[in-house]
């Protein structure tokens, strides 16, 4: 009786709603890949090799990320809430001016260390400038949508989410299958579609006053100081999510497999991110009020918790036989370790949205620590556990790195804690 009433008092939350949408959103984005995976591993279309260069690029672009996004998309997250539009139009300009020139100096950079790349990762010639100018429009990407987000417009997200994957999908397909242009189909794809995404990022921020305020030097320094730990922060998400790529770059056909697994373990990191579209600003709205509700967030992170564990029991039942229905056999390999991958996965999930506590409250020496401490112990696992037994060593580490970070996690955030879960209703 008590279990449906507290359903019936869900539902009937409006909420919920835009919480289904931004869910919705991110399922189906999603969805439609995996849907692609057959013939994403169809060796008639991409070798495992393929696979594998198309995870070197995507690892590159997480790399390269934080320094050129200087820690703007956690700022803006949450400055959206803290400044008066005002000073939030200054702040967002000063914003994407700081990282256009982070772009043309992150081309330079590439461009010095080209030969090295190539030689050690075998990374072609044209990454020089597809990485930046795809971590740039990717940047664009995520403001937009956490503007969008923050104002609680869950049908443009919508919107947004399901244009990106059509133009960026049907245009890779149309050349893997007719015109056989391989891996940089992919790539092609993903670049249109991120150009006509920032151009109505363009438009969106100028219908709202966001853009063309003033670029004033107090958001720049105060930016500069806190993009040092988000830089070693998402260095750090780097190292945990992406490293291991670059651990087993040697062989890229091994790579593609492995990479496959991580792909479509990945799928309980989809869930939570859609929920997190919904709960993250639900909690900074709370954690901005005169008086905080701490009840409330416990609440939100009941919910959230429960569900991760619903999506981790989902896939420990029904992974191998979606595998064996969609993936081509010669990535079947992966079976014996991805239970591995997704368990860290969940352990990740857990920890992500309690880091969030130390974004909102821009704990400088907490977030260094933190990063520090886990970059520390995904870099030992990934050393130890590869070297060991390569790609099912790596999809240990990844479940011994992420449960530490948990741990990690909690205890760097035990202040926050201890006001969520003591707190009286």
């Amino acid at each position: 009786m008590a279990l449906s009433t507290l359903i019936n008092n869900i539902k009937s939350k409006q909420g919920l709603r835009s919480a289904g949408v931004y869910t919705f959103t991110n399922f189906f984005t999603k969805g439609i890949s995996f849907l692609l995976i057959p013939i994403f591993t169809n060796p008639k279309f991409l070798t495992p090799a393929d696979n594998g260069l198309l995870s070197l690029f995507s690892s590159s672009v997480i790399f390269l990320m934080p320094f050129i996004s200087l820690g703007l998309t956690q700022s803006t997250s949450t400055d959206f809430f803290k400044l008066k539009k005002k000073e939030f139009k200054d702040f967002f300009t000063t914003g994407f001016a700081l990282t256009i020139i982070t772009t043309l100096l992150s081309v330079t950079v590439i461009y010095l260390l080209k030969d090295f790349l190539h030689l050690k990762y075998g990374f072609p010639i044209n990454f020089v400038w597809i990485v930046p100018a795809v971590t740039f429009l990717n940047f664009c990407s995520e403001q937009i949508t956490g503007l969008i987000r923050n104002n609680n417009e869950p049908l443009k997200y919508l919107g947004i989410g399901i244009s990106k994957t059509a133009v960026e999908l049907s245009i890779a397909l149309l050349l893997i299958i007719v015109y056989k242009f391989g891996w940089m189909s992919r790539v092609t794809g993903m670049i249109i579609a991120l150009v006509l995404i920032s151009g109505y990022a363009l438009y969106y921020s100028v219908k709202n006053g966001y853009l063309f305020g003033k670029i004033k030097m107090e958001y720049i320094k105060t930016e500069l100081l806190y993009a040092l730990p988000i830089i070693i922060m998402q260095a750090n998400m780097f190292v945990m999510g992406s490293s291991d790529k670059f651990f087993l770059a040697n062989d890229h056909a091994i790579l593609g497999v492995y990479t496959i697994a991580c792909t479509f373990a990945s799928a309980i990191v989809i869930f939570s991110t859609a929920l997190m579209q919904y709960f993250s600003p639900k909690i900074f709205l709370l954690l901005s009020a005169d008086v905080v509700e701490y009840p409330k967030i416990r609440k939100l992170l009941f919910y959230y918790f429960a569900a991760m564990a619903g999506s981790l029991i989902l896939f420990i039942i029904f992974a191998s036989f979606f595998y064996h229905l969609f993936i081509n056999v010669k990535y079947h390999e992966a079976l014996k370790y991805i239970y591995f991958i997704a368990a860290g996965y969940f352990f990740w999930t857990l920890a992500s949205i309690l880091y969030s506590f130390l974004l909102y409250y821009k704990e400088k020496r907490k977030i260094i620590v933190h990063s520090v401490l886990c970059m520390i112990v995904a870099i030992t696992s990934y050393c130890y556990f590869i070297k060991k037994w390569s790609a099912f060593g790596a999809a240990i580490a990844v479940m011994v790195s992420y449960f530490m970070v948990l741990i990690i996690t909690i205890i760097v955030t035990k202040k926050y804690l201890k006001n969520i879960f003591q707190a009286k209703n």
